[in-house]
C-alpha cells in the first residue's frame, strides 16, 4: 500500500510544483534598460544593458530574454535582425545584465522596450511570463553624412546678373585652413600646413559679402495635411539639410534655422537662430514629421 501511495505522491507534487513555484516568482522579477547614449549615426554601434533582478526566494532555472527593436534599429551593422532571445538562469536573490549593440538603421528618434522575460521551474511544465520592461529609453539617429560637390539651391543678385554660389570668396583675406576634400581647387592647397601637419589642408577664405541664411523645414509633409504623412518625404528632406548646412558652413555662411516639426526630447526657441552643421544634425536626429493642419513655425 506504501509503494502505491509513493507514485501518487510524485504526481500530486509534479502537478502542484509549477504552480508553487509561479506562485513565488510572480511578481518579484524586475527588468529595466539602461544606456548612456541618447543619439548614434547610422551603422554605428550603441551599447545597451538589460537589467534583470529575481527578488524572490526561489532560483529561476531557466528564463529566456526576449528584445524586439523597433524597425529602424538592428543588432546588426547592416542586416535587419530586430529580434534577440538570450536564455539565462538566476539563483535566489541574484541580478544578471544583459549587455547588446544596438546599430541605427535609418534616421529618427526611436523608442526601446519592447523587452520581456519567461521562464520555467526547470522541467518546462509551465512556461510563464515573469517581467516585461519597466522603462523605456530614447535613442535618435543622425542622418547620413553625405559629401554633395552640387551647386547649393540659392541664389544671389550682383548687379542685374544672378549667380548661383550666394557667397564670393575672397582670395585675398585667409581665414584658416580645412582637411582637403575631393573637389576642392588645387590652387587653394596650403603647401606649408601641408607640409607642417602631414596632412593635406586647403585655405579658408573670408566671403566678400557676409551672408546670413535662414533654413525652414517644413515637416507637414501631407497632402491633404490631416489625412495622413509621408516619412519618406521627410527623411529626404533631413538628409538633403544636413548636406546643405555642411556646404553652407564651409562656404562661411551663417546658418539660421527654424522648424514646425515634432522634436522629442529636445527644446526649440520660438525664435530662429544660428547652428552649426553638427547641431543641425542632432536637432533633426530627434524630430519626425506629423499629420496635422498648418501651424506657424516654431
Amino acid at each position: 500500500m506504501i509503494w502505491f501511495l509513493v507514485p501518487l505522491a510524485i504526481l500530486i507534487l509534479a502537478w502542484l510544483w509549477p504552480l508553487l513555484w509561479y506562485a513565488a516568482v510572480q511578481g518579484r522579477v524586475e527588468c529595466t534598460i539602461v544606456s548612456e547614449r541618447r543619439e548614434c549615426e547610422a551603422g554605428e554601434g550603441v551599447p545597451v544593458e538589460i537589467d534583470v533582478i529575481n527578488r524572490s526566494f526561489v532560483p529561476l532555472p531557466f528564463a529566456e530574454v526576449h528584445i524586439r527593436l523597433p524597425e529602424a534599429l538592428s543588432f546588426h551593422p547592416s542586416v535587419a535582425r530586430p529580434d534577440l532571445c538570450v536564455i539565462t538562469r538566476f539563483w535566489i536573490k541574484s541580478r544578471a545584465r544583459i549587455r547588446v549593440q544596438v546599430y541605427g538603421v535609418r534616421r529618427g528618434p526611436q523608442i526601446l522596450s519592447d523587452v520581456s522575460v519567461v521562464g520555467h521551474e526547470g522541467f518546462g511544465l509551465a512556461v510563464r511570463p515573469l517581467a516585461s520592461a519597466a522603462n523605456a529609453i530614447w535613442l535618435a539617429i543622425r542622418p547620413a553624412r553625405r559629401v554633395s560637390h552640387a551647386h547649393l539651391p540659392y541664389r544671389m543678385l550682383q548687379g542685374l546678373r544672378a549667380t548661383p554660389r550666394a557667397l564670393v570668396e575672397d582670395e585675398t583675406w585667409i581665414r584658416g585652413v580645412r582637411p582637403y576634400q575631393y573637389g576642392d581647387p588645387v590652387r587653394h592647397i596650403d603647401w606649408r600646413a601641408t607640409a607642417r601637419l602631414g596632412d593635406l589642408v586647403v585655405k579658408q577664405f573670408f566671403p566678400a559679402t557676409n551672408c546670413h541664411l535662414l533654413v525652414l523645414l517644413n515637416a507637414q509633409v501631407s497632402e491633404p495635411h490631416w489625412l495622413r504623412h509621408h516619412p519618406e518625404a521627410f527623411e529626404a528632406l533631413c538628409e538633403q539639410l544636413s548636406t546643405w548646412a555642411d556646404g553652407l558652413h564651409r562656404g562661411g555662411a551663417e546658418v539660421l534655422f527654424a522648424t514646425n516639426a515634432s522634436v522629442s526630447l529636445r527644446q526649440l526657441k520660438s525664435a530662429p537662430n544660428h547652428i552649426t552643421p553638427n547641431a543641425l544634425r542632432s536637432l533633426l536626429a530627434h524630430a519626425h514629421p506629423y499629420a496635422a493642419p498648418l501651424r506657424r513655425f516654431i
